[in-house]
């Protein structure tokens, strides 16, 4: 699949001018904080408490394509890790990482950045993939379905938090962002591989977060998935999106597939009724961890949940494949992910509004767990 995703998008940027983005992007404003007396429960979790960020998902963690069309194959198919919006730390990207840096210097976890795609595709998955150096605790890999965080991205990470002498594994507290479940969905109407119901999805996870909290004081951010056959509706107001999703409808065969026929129309409504059921599961996992252990909580990140891409513009989309996230896009989802993190579960909003301010902390705003 590889080969025919970097054939297809050498045809599309030789037959396309590139496109950049032109929108507000983000700027992190919020006032520093100073230090306080350190948490003792993951209910007392403070941004000045966090040492550690770690990252486990797919291609839009992984930040693949983000920097749109460069009119080199091997630029195209590049991973931006260091901007990615739940786990890049590059200078001066925007994203959660350097949000938490402004209330705690000696962060780390981070990625950097960027590299060829690491691809992980369904059973193959390659481990030597990994860059270290570059991906630090950002295990995502692209291509990734929920069986392969366990399998695979869990063992890395593992991996390299031994290897990482400065952390502190009894002391420091850990934000893990885990958001996945794209690739699942988007093959669910295919036969490339078995089909993945929601209660494969919910075992999966459920394994996922049981290793997870083998490791001390870890705040789990699980990041519901988002209206993916939007993308095809808003790909329609371009036209370079709209060849890129006639010539490579592999990418998410059940938003693609069928175009504007009764069948494509068919296939969206049960991509996002799938999505639905997953992000029932989600909720439903993350409340059978409550109260489990002090220094562990799964807490529901919504913001995603709710969010129509069709009614983005196209800066939303990168140009290189009309369909993961541009570097705008990351942006706005860090700030997404951010508010969240920082507002009560009642309040948390489930979509993505671009005009929102960032929500800065006091010394009285927790990460909340409920």
């Amino acid at each position: 699949m590889y080969k025919l995703v970097a054939s297809s998008l050498l045809l599309l940027t030789a037959a396309f001018a590139v496109q950049h983005c032109s929108c507000q992007t983000v700027h992190f404003d919020c006032p520093k904080l100073p230090p306080l007396p350190p948490a003792r429960t993951v209910h007392e979790l403070r941004p000045q408490d966090i040492r550690v960020v770690m990252a486990l998902g797919d291609s839009v963690t992984a930040g693949f394509g983000m920097m749109g069309r460069h009119g080199n194959i091997i630029e195209d198919l590049q991973e931006y890790r260091g901007m990615s919006w739940s786990i890049g730390m590059d200078d001066d990207a925007q994203t959660v990482p350097n949000f938490l840096k402004n209330y705690r210097d000696d962060l780390i976890g981070g990625s950097l950045g960027h590299h060829l795609g690491e691809l992980c595709y369904d059973i193959v998955c390659p481990p030597f993939q990994y860059k270290p150096d570059k991906d630090v605790l950002n295990a995502a890999q692209s291509g990734a379905m929920i069986p392969n965080l366990v399998t695979h991205e869990w063992r890395y990470m593992l991996e390299q938090l031994k290897e990482h002498k400065e952390i502190d594994m009894d002391n420091d507290w850990k934000v893990l962002t885990l958001f996945i479940g794209a690739n699942d969905l988007c093959l669910a109407c295919s036969e490339i591989v078995p089909t993945l119901t929601p209660d494969d999805f919910e075992k999966h996870l459920r394994e996922t977060l049981d290793e997870v909290m083998k490791i001390p004081r870890v705040f789990v951010n699980l990041v519901l998935t988002g209206n993916i056959s939007g993308i095809y509706t808003l790909s329609l107001k371009n036209k370079h999106c709209t060849e890129v999703h006639r010539l490579l409808p592999i990418e998410c065969a059940c938003a693609f597939l069928g175009g504007s026929t009764p069948e494509g129309v068919k296939l969206r409504e049960d991509l996002d009724k799938t999505a639905m059921a997953f992000n029932d599961r989600m909720n439903k996992v993350a409340a059978d961890y409550v109260g489990i252990k002090d220094d562990f909580a799964v807490v529901i990140q919504p913001f995603f949940s709710g969010t129509d891409p069709s009614n983005f513009t196209i800066d939303f989309l990168s140009d290189l494949d009309c369909f993961h996230p541009s570097l705008l896009a990351h942006q706005h989802m860090a700030k997404g992910l951010w508010n969240n993190m920082l507002t009560p579960a009642a309040q948390k909003k489930t979509s993505l509004v671009w005009t929102d301010p960032f929500v800065c902390p006091t010394n009285n705003t927790l990460l909340y767990t409920n």
